[in-house]
């Protein structure tokens, strides 16, 4: 870019400017909390935050989902369901598959809050519309964190 653009763009700052941005920048950072409890409270209150899971079809509210921390994430993923996280269910072996068939299920009881009930409701209540419009939300939610998790 062209010097004197770049100037005309951004007017020069006088002494005077950048003591009122300093002074201004302290009064903003002095009203932030520094309080040790205070912060960790807040945490706590992020980590609690929901979402809705909306159904696409008539725009209503299906559940509120809680984002998962990340000690939760990786005690609900089974380690043996990661290898298969992007292939098809078809290639999940029979034995694995049945000793971690309800791990959706009980993702669904630990996470979602509103309403809120045990993997045995969830698993009687949930179609497979259902699941994968959990799984997509989840999915979402994990990317726009950054984290690739596949099929789980």
């Amino acid at each position: 870019m062209d010097k004197n653009k770049l100037l005309a763009r951004h007017k020069k700052l006088t002494k005077k400017d950048v003591e009122e941005h300093i002074k201004a920048s302290k009064e903003r950072k002095s009203k932030l909390t520094q309080d040790a409890a205070v912060l960790e409270q807040n945490l706590v209150k992020f980590n609690l935050i929901t979402d809705p899971l909306v159904d696409p079809e008539s725009d209503k509210v299906l559940c509120w989902i809680r984002r998962p921390t990340q000690e939760e994430w990786e005690e609900m993923v089974p380690a043996e369901l990661l290898e298969y996280r992007n292939k098809p269910m078809d290639e999940i072996p029979e034995d694995t598959w049945s000793e971690h068939k309800d791990f959706q299920f009980e993702m669904m009881a630990k996470l979602i809050e509103n309403p809120k009930h045990d993997k045995d409701w969830w698993k009687a209540h949930s179609n497979l519309v259902f699941q994968q419009l959990f799984n997509l939300h989840l999915s979402a939610v994990l990317e726009l964190l950054g984290i690739d998790a596949g099929n789980f």
